[in-house]
């Protein structure tokens, strides 16, 4: 796969999981090859106070971040810097 996918929903994630977590954004993505695959993760890179008429249709592309040796996948805007 590609790694690239369009931005289908989003919702901005308060819950503190851990004390003093900041507020992220979690995003379904639709998958370029197979737009029926619709996967969850986090959007990184995005303001969180975005309209979500701004966000909705953007196009992304997979990233990893690694947190105690384990590498999770995120999405950023298509172009966005490493």
């Amino acid at each position: 796969m590609s790694g690239k996918g369009t931005i289908l929903t989003f919702t901005v994630n308060v819950q503190q999981w851990v004390p003093g977590q900041e507020p992220y954004i979690i995003a379904i993505v639709t998958m370029d090859e197979q737009p029926d695959l619709r996967l969850t993760a986090l959007l990184a890179g995005v303001p969180l106070d975005i309209a979500p008429a701004d966000l909705i249709g953007t196009r992304v592309e997979t990233r990893f971040l690694a947190r105690d040796d384990i590498f999770y996948p995120t999405f950023v805007p298509e172009g966005a810097p490493a």
